[in-house]
């Protein structure tokens, strides 16, 4: 039977999802800044997610858990790669939150910018289990397709 969520009110303070979500964005946007040179750099994201059961599933419908996620985002992350993004809506509704945002990648002298919208789905801890990505886009950057490509090889 199909099950509906509904959500009719508004509030000024973040929820529970959506502070977990905060701090997951602030901590990638940490090893980034850092600066990414393994994989590995990208494990304190398992703070806030359920690392054996955590999918991910991409724009190009690439499937990941969490040691292929981190593969993934080292190889999107090299060669210097500056990433930004600014929220529109945030919508939490039961154990799911979504999130609209618009997305800037640089690359040397690549720019891409994208509409994404990520859906991130959370276990009763308000551990991360799934997180979908589903994006709007001129052109995706062929280093981002690449690293897909690669994780999933």
């Amino acid at each position: 039977m199909t099950q509906y969520a509904t959500a009719s009110a508004t509030k000024a303070e973040a929820g529970p999802l959506r502070q977990v979500v905060l701090d997951f964005n602030e901590c990638q946007a940490n090893i980034l800044a850092a600066g990414v040179k393994s994989a590995a750099d990208w494990e304190p994201m398992n703070a806030y997610l359920d690392t054996a059961t955590f999918k991910r599933v991409g724009a190009y419908l690439e499937t990941f858990n969490f040691t292929e996620y981190c593969e993934f985002l080292a190889g999107w992350a090299a060669g210097g790669t500056h990433f930004e993004f600014t929220e529109f809506h945030v919508s939490e509704i039961g154990n799911t939150l979504f999130q609209e945002i618009e997305e800037r990648h640089t690359r040397g002298s690549e720019f891409i910018r994208k509409n994404v919208i990520a859906v991130y789905r959370f276990n009763a801890e308000n551990k991360i289990v799934h997180l979908d990505i589903y994006e709007q886009a001129n052109d995706s950057g062929d280093w981002i397709k690449e690293s897909a490509k690669a994780a999933m090889a």
